[in-house]
């Protein structure tokens, strides 16, 4: 029901845009490497489902229950909890200092989503001016700071969008667009680290 879904019309629907949430999603939990070896398999099944309960009346008429609503439609279905816990937390930080997913299953497909709007969307040429920033660009990236540095990962923050742009095989994205997003993403870490109180001067020695 997801292809019949839009999400961007030159980013296709929601089903093509889950298919591309589980690849990505199960290599970074795969990159991760903690826990039981089937983190990859949990990841990518959470990623498919992730967007399932956007086409179900409650969420049609609650949408703030999104999430939470495909959390108890899986475990309803016999889901791993792991998968449907990531479903209800990979919208987090919903905001600025919300927590952020603990289950590396949750952080794997957080990670991913965010990902794959910002190369996406930079992708197509949409890219945030001035006050404007309609697909939430800018919390996406500071979101993906947050879970780079809060939890302090063993990613290479280059090697994740040259892999998200890799997903978009069926779409023309710009060839320069990972480099693109990361200087997007270090403009986000500058205002984030001065407005943590860090001297303008140390963090452009950085």
């Amino acid at each position: 029901l997801l292809d019949n879904v839009v999400y961007h019309n030159k980013l296709g629907s929601q089903g093509a845009r889950v298919r591309r949430l589980a690849k990505l999603a199960a290599a970074i939990a795969g990159m991760l490497g903690a826990g039981s070896g089937n983190n990859a398999d949990l990841a990518g099944r959470a990623a498919m489902l992730a967007k399932a309960d956007l086409i179900t009346d409650m969420v049609g008429e609650f949408p703030e229950l999104q999430g939470i609503m495909g959390r108890y439609y899986a475990l309803h279905d016999g889901e791993d909890a792991r998968v449907a816990d990531a479903i209800r937390d990979h919208y987090q930080p919903r905001f600025a200092g919300d927590s952020l997913p603990q289950d590396d299953i949750a952080l794997a497909v957080a990670m991913a989503e965010r990902l794959d709007a910002l190369v996406g969307i930079f992708g197509i040429g949409l890219t945030p001016t001035g006050d404007k920033d309609p697909f939430a660009l800018r919390r996406a990236a500071l979101g993906v700071l947050r879970m780079l540095m809060e939890r302090a990962l063993p990613l290479d923050f280059m090697q994740l969008l040259e892999l998200a742009r890799t997903q978009f095989a069926d779409v023309q994205v710009s060839s320069s667009v990972a480099l693109d997003v990361f200087q997007f993403m270090m403009d986000r870490l500058r205002v984030s680290l001065k407005d943590q109180g860090t001297a303008g001067d140390q963090v452009e020695a950085v």
